[in-house]
């Protein structure tokens, strides 16, 4: 039988550390959004103001796209190492099915 082409224990390694990562997301949000209502508050001018929460209301839906993102990105990387494995499972058990059926047969 062939070796792994996947190693689940390095996936599982790598999906943790993404995940970590991930978590940042929503603190960063939070960071820019203050810092944005801080600049607006600030600036002094009406104009500038009004610029600065026109763009932040222009990609709040870029800081939404890119959590939704990463969260279907891991669960699909989690998935497809779990089909990965269930294959390689099914078929080291036909494997031994054929195995056995061929050593069973009377001579």
């Amino acid at each position: 039988m062939s070796s792994w082409d996947i190693d689940p224990a390095g996936v599982r390694g790598v999906v943790n550390r993404t995940v970590e990562e991930a978590k940042k997301f929503e603190g960063e949000a939070k960071t820019y959004a203050t810092a944005i209502e801080n600049a607006a508050a600030s600036c002094g001018s009406g104009i500038v103001a009004k610029a600065l929460a026109d763009f932040a209301a222009h990609h709040k839906d870029a800081f939404k796209f890119l959590a939704e993102r990463s969260s279907k990105v891991i669960i699909a990387g989690v998935e497809a190492t779990q089909a990965y494995i269930q294959g390689d499972l099914e078929m080291a058990a036909r494997a031994q099915r054929n195995a056995a059926s061929t050593t069973q047969r009377p001579k």
